[in-house]
């Protein structure tokens, strides 16, 4: 018998519930912290890139060793908690990519195995319509919608 099994999971309720607890928590904090841009406002302020990130490093180090030249109007409590805050985050953003990607892999390997049974119960359920099983026929029917481009003549052929 073959075994198209990729992969096998299975949470605990313990499992999911400290995970939900914990995604929620996370939110939670986000939601406290962090705002909602609109996309408008996304555009409009954008992401620094690389080289403008290495700019701000460089000013902050410059900005401490020469504290005579930054403007008044310049908060350097207020932006060092902003850098400090911002490498914070650029951290957690990495360990929240990390783990969408392992849950998308995963998803991605339990939606092939969902879909490869799913076939195997069609294919079966078609072989048994074919043979003219009377239970049979309507679960083909129903199946067969998810096969609109498949010919009608072989369709006929079941009937």
């Amino acid at each position: 018998m073959k075994n198209n099994d990729l992969i096998q999971v299975v949470f605990t309720e313990e499992e999911l519930t400290a995970t939900n607890t914990n995604l929620d928590t996370l939110l939670a904090l986000a939601n406290k912290n962090a705002p909602g841009l609109t996309p408008e406002q996304r555009s409009a302020y954008g992401a620094i890139n690389e080289t403008n990130k290495l700019l701000v490093n460089k000013a902050k180090v410059i900005m401490e060793e020469n504290p005579k030249y930054i403007p008044a109007f310049v908060n350097m409590d207020e932006f060092g908690n902003d850098f400090n805050a911002r490498e914070d985050i650029e951290g957690m953003i990495r360990k929240l990519d990390q783990i969408r990607l392992k849950l998308n892999d995963t998803k991605i390997l339990l939606d092939n195995d969902n879909y490869n049974d799913a076939m195997a119960f069609y294919r079966s359920v078609r072989y048994f319509a074919k043979e003219h099983d009377q239970e049979a026929m309507p679960l083909y029917d129903e199946l067969k919608q998810f096969f609109p481009n498949h010919s009608t003549q072989k369709e006929e052929e079941v009937k």
